[in-house]
């Protein structure tokens, strides 16, 4: 409900009819379900045929540029406080955007600020260079960070942004840099790269779902509708990759750039990510089979042949085994994932309830019949794994599995263009 509020509200509309369904709607028979949408519909109707909004509901829209100017007198803490009492940040202490500090962070690139990068769904907020500086101070970046901060705004407008911002599932974007960049603003891409200690991974990650939350609308006065949340969905998860330990070559380089170019691949809908802890494995295939297992999670949102990019962050040691082993392929990787990580059906959410469903839509994506002991894959097709390197010292990989096919690909967008 609160989304939807914020959504009109966003677009001038400041009265619109509604119509609220009991929650929840999952996990229930068929006839109970009947059952709420035989109460609602007369509501439905009434609503589409006699409401009229308020006659005081005129249109109200602002532009967003240049952003307003807010006079406030107090300490940091008082700011801070005001911040969040209005739903400016997301709970944790902030830099004072002043407007020698915007000035300051502009700086970083040669794009005016009144630019529109974009819309960022579900508010549908209009997301110029000027509001990414912003949010940029808030979480103390510096300068020479904007042009990963513009690129990831870009990507955190694509349309399919709306699921991941909107859904219960504890989803948040993910983002991995390339290139000369990397190195440029201190990326860490080896040991504890997505963890603490490392300014430009925290304090962009940071930025980035002020960012999507503040301007997107997806928070306060919109509370987070995660079931239960993850820090990734306060401080996203970004990493360079670890380029010289990939024996099989840069990411970005596979997807079409230079090596010389720099990039940034943005995951919108990044489930929790799942630890792969193998030291045993000496054999390639035997530390594959490991990873394929933890693949086969019936719980996550990317499951039976979902037409969407899963991610594999191999550590440096994992990748060593793998390719020495004669796995001189990410293809040949990417095929015996998709052939090993499958479940029964019947394994699947839907494999009890919503059997008949389920055996019908597995056969017609698979294009053959399927029972509930039919062996379904993860994802559509090999091409849908994608396969980084990232980390240091010791023997331990990550799965990530995505939103699905509301996310479908990992979006690649050049830093370079942001300058």
């Amino acid at each position: 409900m609160g989304i939807a509020r914020d959504t009109a509200l966003s677009q001038g509309a400041m009265d619109f009819s509604t119509v609220v369904v009991p929650h929840p709607m999952g996990m229930l028979p068929q006839a109970e379900i009947r059952k709420k949408a035989e109460v609602a519909f007369p509501e439905i109707l009434k609503a589409a045929t006699e409401w009229q909004p308020r006659a005081d509901a005129n249109l109200a829209t602002k532009s967003p540029y240049p952003a307003e100017i807010v006079k406030f007198r107090g300490t940091e803490k008082d700011v801070n406080d005001l911040f969040f009492k209005n739903g400016w940040s997301l709970g944790v202490p902030i830099i004072p955007p002043t407007p020698e500090r915007v000035k300051e962070m502009l700086k970083g690139t040669s794009h005016k600020p009144d630019e529109v990068v974009g819309i960022i769904t579900p508010r549908m907020g209009v997301v110029t260079v000027e509001l990414v500086a912003v949010h940029g101070v808030m979480a103390g970046c510096k300068p020479e960070y904007m042009p990963v901060l513009l690129a990831v705004a870009e990507a955190l407008c694509k349309p399919e942004y709306r699921g991941p911002t909107t859904t219960t599932n504890p989803t948040a974007p993910l983002v991995i840099v390339n290139g000369p960049i990397r190195d440029q603003i201190g990326i860490a891409y080896g040991q504890g790269a997505a963890g603490p200690e490392w300014h430009p991974n925290v304090s962009i990650g940071l930025a980035i779902n002020s960012i999507g939350d503040v301007i997107g609308g997806s928070k306060p006065p919109s509370p987070d509708k995660t079931t239960l949340g993850w820090p990734g969905n306060t401080i996203a998860m970004v990493i360079g990759e670890n380029e010289k330990a990939n024996p099989w070559g840069p990411y970005h380089v596979e997807k079409g750039f230079t090596k010389e170019e720099s990039v940034v691949h943005v995951m919108l809908g990044a489930e929790i990510p799942s630890n792969i802890n193998d030291h045993d494995s000496v054999k390639g295939e035997d530390l594959l089979r490991v990873i394929a297992y933890d693949m086969r999670r019936a719980g996550q949102n990317t499951r039976y042949f979902s037409d969407s990019d899963v991610l594999l962050i191999f550590s440096p040691e994992h990748a060593a085994t793998a390719f020495n082993d004669g796995w001189k392929s990410k293809d040949a990787i990417r095929k015996y994932l998709w052939e090993h990580a499958r479940n029964p059906l019947r394994g699947y959410p839907g494999g009890g309830v919503y059997a008949k469903y389920g055996i019908q839509k597995a056969s017609e994506l698979m294009g053959q019949p399927v029972t509930l002991d039919t062996l379904i894959p993860m994802v559509k097709e090999p091409a849908r794994i994608q396969i980084v390197v990232s980390g240091g010292s010791g023997k331990h990989s990550v799965y990530v599995s995505s939103f699905g096919e509301q996310t479908p690909r990992i979006h690649s967008i050049s830093v370079d263009k942001w300058r």
